[in-house]
Protein backbone atom coordinates (compact mmCIF):
# COMPACT_ATOMS: atom_id res chain seq x y z
CA UNK A 1 0.00 0.00 0.00
CA UNK A 2 2.75 2.50 0.74
CA UNK A 3 4.67 1.70 -2.53
CA UNK A 4 1.88 1.98 -4.47
CA UNK A 5 1.29 5.54 -3.93
CA UNK A 6 5.16 6.25 -5.36
CA UNK A 7 6.53 3.99 -7.81
CA UNK A 8 3.20 3.78 -9.87
CA UNK A 9 3.18 7.98 -10.40
CA UNK A 10 7.06 7.21 -10.35
CA UNK A 11 7.13 4.69 -13.24
CA UNK A 12 4.05 7.44 -14.96
CA UNK A 13 6.70 10.25 -15.00
CA UNK A 14 9.60 8.47 -15.56
CA UNK A 15 8.15 7.32 -19.00
CA UNK A 16 6.38 10.89 -19.43
CA UNK A 17 10.41 12.47 -18.92
CA UNK A 18 11.34 9.81 -21.17
CA UNK A 19 8.73 10.86 -23.89
CA UNK A 20 9.08 14.41 -23.39
CA UNK A 21 12.94 13.72 -24.17
CA UNK A 22 14.57 13.71 -27.93
CA UNK A 23 15.14 10.16 -27.56
CA UNK A 24 13.89 6.78 -26.29
CA UNK A 25 16.72 5.13 -24.45
CA UNK A 26 15.76 2.68 -21.53
CA UNK A 27 18.24 3.66 -19.30
CA UNK A 28 17.28 7.49 -19.25
CA UNK A 29 14.40 6.14 -18.02
CA UNK A 30 15.80 4.47 -14.96
CA UNK A 31 17.69 7.65 -14.17
CA UNK A 32 14.60 9.56 -14.10
CA UNK A 33 12.79 6.90 -12.13
CA UNK A 34 16.02 7.05 -10.09
CA UNK A 35 15.29 10.77 -8.88
CA UNK A 36 11.62 10.97 -9.65
CA UNK A 37 10.78 8.07 -7.15
CA UNK A 38 12.74 9.15 -4.07
CA UNK A 39 10.69 12.99 -4.87
CA UNK A 40 7.64 10.76 -5.05
CA UNK A 41 8.27 9.33 -1.83
CA UNK A 42 9.37 13.01 0.03
CA UNK A 43 6.43 14.90 -1.72
CA UNK A 44 3.51 12.57 -0.76
CA UNK A 45 4.58 11.14 2.62
CA UNK A 46 6.48 13.89 4.05
CA UNK A 47 4.60 17.02 2.66
CA UNK A 48 1.10 15.58 1.99
CA UNK A 49 0.21 12.42 4.21
CA UNK A 50 3.08 13.36 6.68
CA UNK A 51 0.40 11.64 9.18
CA UNK A 52 0.46 8.41 7.82
CA UNK A 53 3.78 7.45 9.30
CA UNK A 54 2.31 6.34 12.68
CA UNK A 55 0.41 3.57 10.75
CA UNK A 56 3.19 2.66 9.14
CA UNK A 57 4.96 2.91 12.54
CA UNK A 58 2.36 1.09 13.72
CA UNK A 59 2.94 -1.95 11.25
CA UNK A 60 6.82 -2.09 12.72
CA UNK A 61 8.05 0.40 9.61
CA UNK A 62 10.28 2.86 10.78
CA UNK A 63 10.56 6.06 8.62
CA UNK A 64 14.25 4.87 7.77
CA UNK A 65 13.31 2.08 6.43
CA UNK A 66 10.33 3.08 4.14
CA UNK A 67 13.25 5.63 3.04
CA UNK A 68 16.22 3.45 2.51
CA UNK A 69 13.91 1.04 0.57
CA UNK A 70 12.62 3.51 -1.96
CA UNK A 71 15.80 4.23 -2.19
CA UNK A 72 16.80 0.79 -2.56
CA UNK A 73 13.99 0.52 -5.02
CA UNK A 74 14.95 2.86 -6.92
CA UNK A 75 18.66 1.90 -7.45
CA UNK A 76 18.00 -1.46 -8.16
CA UNK A 77 15.36 0.18 -11.02
CA UNK A 78 18.21 1.58 -12.49
CA UNK A 79 20.85 -1.37 -11.99
CA UNK A 80 18.32 -3.51 -14.16
CA UNK A 81 17.67 -0.84 -16.82
CA UNK A 82 21.49 0.23 -17.10
CA UNK A 83 21.48 -3.85 -17.95
CA UNK A 84 18.87 -3.63 -20.47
Amino acid sequence: MFYSRIMIPAFLFSFLALFIGSSFNINAAGISFLVIAPLMHYFIYEARFANEYVFYANLGFSRKILWISTIAISVFVKLITGML
